[in-house]
């Protein structure tokens, strides 16, 4: 059974999964043809200069990619179940609700997880091929706060989809919603690594809000 519930969120997710990795390829594609553009362009000391002592992240195009990947999967994942009313009948499988709903997440993280490691590899690669190791090294750290943007957005707009109280919906988002906003806060390097580990702390909270907004959805409550 749970593998059947697996296969089924796969087929469903699989080709707009394909989709955002072409879009997060075609991201990272770009940034190594702009740098490669502007090394042809102007003296590479001058590249050099930009990254190094201004703090130019020459990879900002992929700044919001992860987040938007993550808001994507929950969206493509949930939206179906909920408006042909599937997920309903899915909750009266032979199956606990709370193993239900961690199939999905497990699944929709999943591939959020390779669509970030995709993109930590392309940044990494096209760091350590024009710069020294320390802005590879540096570019990584720097994306660690992107990529959890990403993954707590995932959890975010599941909850939302999942809540049946539009007032709930709304306090949802701005918590949310000011959360990321502090992710993505500060510019230059490794900004907001000091703080990373215990904004970190939080993920489990995030992830097990999922699973009371299923609890809600269940029984239909509407405030």
């Amino acid at each position: 059974m749970i593998y059947s519930i697996f296969y089924k969120e796969w087929i469903k997710i699989r080709y707009f999964f394909l989709a955002l990795v072409c879009l997060n390829g075609a991201i990272c594609l770009k940034i190594w043809v702009d740098i490669r553009q502007q090394l042809q362009a102007e003296h590479a000391e001058m590249i050099w200069y930009q990254a190094i002592h201004i703090q130019s992240l020459f990879y900002s195009d992929i700044r919001y990619i992860p987040l938007l990947s993550g808001i994507c999967l929950a969206v493509v994942q949930f939206v179906p179940e909920i408006l042909q009313k599937r997920l309903r009948l899915s909750l009266h499988l032979p199956v606990d609700r709370e193993c239900l709903l961690a199939i999905f997440l497990a699944l929709g993280l999943g591939l959020y997880a390779v669509l970030a490691l995709l993109d930590t590899a392309a940044i990494w690669a096209v760091s350590r091929y024009y710069f020294p190791v320390e802005i590879a090294v540096s570019s990584l750290t720097t994306f660690l706060p992107w990529h959890y943007a990403g993954f707590v957005g995932y959890l975010g707009m599941s909850l939302i989809l999942l809540e049946p109280s539009w007032s709930r919906r709304v306090f949802v988002l701005l918590v949310f919603s000011g959360f990321i906003s502090l992710l993505f806060s500060g510019s230059g390097y490794c900004r907001l690594n000091p703080a990373l580990p215990w904004l970190m702390l939080l993920a489990p909270l995030f992830f097990l809000t999922v699973f009371q907004g299923g609890s809600r959805f269940q029984q239909g409550e509407v405030t």
